[in-house]
């Protein structure tokens, strides 16, 4: 079984020092949760974070339904994607965002990565397919699903999801009692990413670092 990579979700409080230790693939930016949602602000602390020379995905959550902890219009958040689109390498945008075709179109003219991302807190969607096949339409080059399980069966429902798709680009996880669970096995049947943490956890379910580091080498070891 293929190892999943691991995307390190950080604010603006992380220490570079610290992150470096960690040994991760990817490092998530999640501008929302930034003290200051300046552009100067902003900017700043991304290209502190490029010389960590781990990639890096933009992710600006402006709406509760996407995992925003608060509120704050498309237009500041379409300001923020344009000044620091172009110092990531990928880009993390919702399914639904009003401001989703502009932020893939931006992305593709400075030639980053696009992750189209499907969130639901309240219950598990059955239109799975229908989300996917909306999502690669728009070229996604990764689609992310995280979905609060609400009947027994709905994590067996997107393991079977998972591994139809397995020869996609696709990351699946679940959100709250049995989101950690999703993390382990979900990759199994090829969920290519696993979200992680160091301090704080910024989606129920979500694994410490070094912890998920130590699970991932005892069940996906490498050759």
């Amino acid at each position: 079984m293929k190892r999943p990579k691991i995307v390190l979700v950080v604010t603006d409080k992380e220490q570079n020092s610290k992150l470096a230790a960690y040994k991760v693939d990817l490092l998530e930016i999640r501008v929302d949760l930034f003290k200051r949602q300046d552009v100067a602000y902003c900017l700043n602390q991304i290209k502190q974070r490029r010389l960590l020379k781990i990639p890096i995905i933009l992710t600006i959550r402006n709406q509760k339904k996407e995992g925003a902890v608060k509120e704050f219009a498309d237009a500041t958040k379409w300001e923020l994607m344009q000044a620091l689109l172009p110092f990531a390498n990928w880009v993390d945008i919702e399914l639904t965002s009003p401001i989703l075709r502009d932020t893939v179109s931006l992305a593709r003219r400075f030639n980053k990565k696009v992750v189209v991302s499907t969130h639901n807190f309240i219950k598990f969607p059955h239109n799975m397919e229908q989300i996917l096949k909306k999502s690669m339409s728009l070229r996604a080059d990764m689609v992310k699903f995280a979905f609060t399980p609400t009947a027994e069966n709905d994590l067996m429902c997107l393991i079977d999801f998972t591994q139809r798709h397995r020869k996609q680009a696709i990351t699946t996880m679940c959100v709250g009692s049995l989101g950690a669970l999703s993390r382990l096995i979900l990759p199994a049947a090829g969920s290519r990413w696993v979200y992680s943490f160091i301090n704080k956890p910024t989606a129920a379910g979500q694994v410490n670092v070094r912890l998920l580091q130590q699970q991932l080498d005892l069940y996906y070891p490498s050759k």
